[in-house]
């Protein structure tokens, strides 16, 4: 299980999507401020196309996910990985 992490600088909003092998988790979103919960996914809500260049990265867990929105460093946004797309 792994999650890929987008953030919306102009609405202050991270977007997260599960990407679990065998069962698509969907996506998530949830102020920059906030935490994720699993129960914060629903496999029919798709991160906005605008995002494409706004990606910061996977993680392994949600807790890694939590603990970088916690740092509230500076985000460094990249484009979306192809397979991502």
């Amino acid at each position: 299980m792994g999650f890929a992490l987008w953030i919306d600088r102009d609405s202050r909003l991270a977007w997260a999507q599960g990407t679990q092998e065998y069962r698509p988790m969907g996506a998530a979103v949830i102020a920059v401020t906030s935490q994720f919960r699993h129960r914060d996914f629903h496999r029919a809500r798709h991160r906005p196309p605008s995002l494409t260049d706004s990606f910061v990265g996977f993680f392994g867990s949600l807790e890694e996910v939590n603990a970088f929105l916690k740092r509230r460093r500076q985000w460094i946004p990249r484009p979306t990985p192809s397979y991502l797309r």
